[in-house]
């Protein structure tokens, strides 16, 4: 019997121990890796911003470029308009012409709605044009590149510039 045998209820009590600190670690590195990075964002913001400034110099010329931006691994820019309609997109071109303002992941959350909420939450003037400036993250779950059947959590960041005298937004982020 164990208590009869504290040696024994000892050598029990440690590999319980062990065994617990062992699930508590790997449940803290799992999420540890699948979290976007600080410098992961930074890059994003950089992508969004270095297309918006390009889109803001070169005007509508400047979307036939959006087809080959990529950064990380593999990740793309997307370019709407102030209704949600995507005038270019680094991925799926197909999107192009389609208002995705009432899109939703799989929890029913309208992710371009609240996406446009925050782009449409600030202003700014350039020769005498006021247009939308806000920029915004938003997290929601979306099929994942690998198996359409999962869902992973993705976050993308959006902002608002003009592109000629058209508001426009940039978006760009990546899967957790």
């Amino acid at each position: 019997m164990d208590h009869k045998n504290p040696k024994r209820r000892e050598r029990k009590m440690k590999k319980s121990i062990s065994i617990v600190l062992s699930i508590v670690l790997i449940a803290c590195f799992t999420s540890f890796a699948v979290a976007v990075t600080q410098a992961e964002k930074d890059e994003i913001v950089t992508v969004v911003n270095k297309t918006a400034a390009m889109l803001e110099k070169e005007g509508k010329a400047g979307l036939d470029k959006i087809q080959s931006i990529r950064f990380g691994d593999n990740n793309y820019v997307y370019v709407g308009d102030m209704t949600c309609t995507i005038i270019a997109h680094g991925w799926q071109p197909h999107l192009i012409g389609k208002s995705i303002m009432g899109i939703q992941d799989d929890t029913g959350f309208k992710f371009m709605a609240k996406l446009m909420e925050g782009v449409k939450g600030s202003t700014a003037t350039k020769n005498g044009k006021t247009y939308y400036n806000g920029a915004t993250w938003v997290k929601y779950r979306w099929p994942a590149p690998d198996d359409k059947t999962k869902f992973k959590n993705k976050i993308v960041y959006a902002k608002g510039c003009l592109m000629g005298d058209e508001n426009v937004f940039v978006t760009a982020g990546m899967y957790e």
